[in-house]
């Protein structure tokens, strides 16, 4: 028996090593080793007080992110995600160079051996002085709200803060903001939102290592609704003698204005007053609407004044000529006749107005009369009086002389204070 153990026991090993070897192959054809790379697995810091605590910040130059290469059986490798990674850079080991060692640890279990390489990365940093400044914080907004409505106020609180960081990018640092986002608002909010760094062009700059005194800024938001209202642009007083206002035109006709429910409830609107007397010009200005605006009340938009064009010309000039048979007579007492003195009189009327109207104005449309009211025996001296057609004045003052009698009675001389008072219509 012991014979026939021994005799194949060479036989045996071989037996074992060949089936070994055979399932070697199979593992190898059915799970083969192969490597994986992962790339870009962010360095996690740690140990950062060693740097703050000597009033100094950090700048991360290279070696945020550390590429893993990973070794081992496919049915595992292949399992595997950049989150199962943990890459480490301890700041209480860094060198005079600025720079770490990265450590990376696979922080899933494998059933068969794996190889971890990442190629001695390591992490470099600059480090520089801590500076400290304080920041008004400017509001910004972004959006849209309802239509016909606007923004009112944007108060932050609170509105400085104060903002710690390296030297290099405090140079960088213009302002402090906030953004608040719109969204169809109708009414006053308030929201929370973290404060932003911003250079001189406006552009966000990068709060890495940056450390503000709040980091949270509400902002109080007032949405006021709006609401078109009318201009009106009068003339007052009139131009120099001899000339007249042709027209006026200014733009625009209506503004759009905010504020508060109350101040819009009523009827408001823009007026200006534009004077022109003894001009001779056309007058064109541009007045600040701001100047004239209803109490309470907020432009909005961008238009700021309005544009006035008053056009004054030179009047046209005509002359006609009438009879005491061309001048009606108006209030007679009773019981008294007139008579012009003498009745043969001619009298010049100098007529001014646009010359296409006056061109077509007769002696009818004069409307010449004398006003008797009040009169009494005797010669008076009268100016006589018009109804004039629209756009057309009379420039010269005209007397007339009329005598009076009373029927049945004594004819009595008029004394200078019978003369009635002169007047004249335009």
């Amino acid at each position: 028996m012991k014979k026939k153990l021994t005799s194949n026991l060479w036989l045996k090993i071989v037996s074992v090593v060949v089936a070994f070897l055979f399932w070697l192959v199979i593992i190898n054809i059915t799970d083969p080793t192969t490597s994986k790379t992962f790339t870009d697995i962010p360095v996690q810091i740690l140990n950062e007080n060693v740097i703050t605590s000597a009033n100094q910040v950090y700048e991360i130059e290279d070696g945020d992110t550390v590429h893993v290469t990973v070794k081992g059986k496919r049915s595992f490798v292949e399992t595997l995600t950049e989150n199962d990674f943990t890459a480490t850079a301890d700041l209480s080991e860094l060198s005079k160079v600025n720079a770490v060692s990265i450590d990376v640890r696979l922080n899933k279990e494998s059933p068969s051996s794996v190889d971890v390489d990442w190629n001695n990365a390591v992490l470099k940093v600059n480090l520089e002085k801590r500076v400290t400044k304080k920041f008004k914080v400017e509001v910004a907004y972004e959006g849209d709200l309802s239509e016909n409505y606007v923004l009112g106020e944007m108060v932050a609180k609170p509105n400085i803060v104060e903002v710690s960081c390296g030297e290099s990018k405090f140079k960088k640092i213009d302002h402090v903001g906030v953004v608040v986002s719109l969204n169809g608002e109708s009414e006053d909010f308030e929201s929370e939102y973290s404060p932003i760094l911003y250079d001189a062009n406006g552009d966000a700059l990068d709060d890495t290592n940056v450390t503000f005194s709040n980091d949270a800024i509400r902002v109080s938001t007032e949405v006021l609704e709006t609401k078109e209202i009318p201009v009106y642009v009068t003339t007052t007083g009139r131009p120099a003698e001899g000339y007249r206002l042709v027209q006026t035109d200014y733009k625009p006709e209506s503004v759009r204005v905010s504020g508060t429910k109350e101040a819009l409830s009523k009827e408001v609107s823009i007026k200006i007053p534009i004077h022109i007397d003894g001009e001779k010009k056309d007058i064109e200005k541009e007045i600040m609407l701001t100047d004239y605006l209803p109490a309470g009340l907020t432009l909005v938009g961008d238009t700021e004044t309005v544009s006035v064009r008053c056009d004054i010309e030179k009047d046209g000039q005509r002359v006609l000529s009438l009879t005491s048979a061309d001048i009606a007579v108006r209030n007679l007492p009773q019981n008294y006749t007139m008579n012009f003195e003498p009745e043969s009189e001619k009298y010049s009327v100098e007529l001014l107005g646009e010359d296409a109207v006056l061109a077509d104005v007769n002696i009818a449309d004069l409307g010449a009369y004398v006003d008797l009211t009040g009169l009494t025996d005797g010669s008076h001296t009268l100016e006589l009086k018009f109804s004039l057609p629209m756009g057309i004045r009379v420039k010269n003052k005209i007397k007339v002389k009329v005598h009076m009698n009373r029927q049945g009675g004594e004819t009595a001389t008029a004394t200078p204070g019978n003369t009635a008072e002169p007047s004249m219509d335009e």
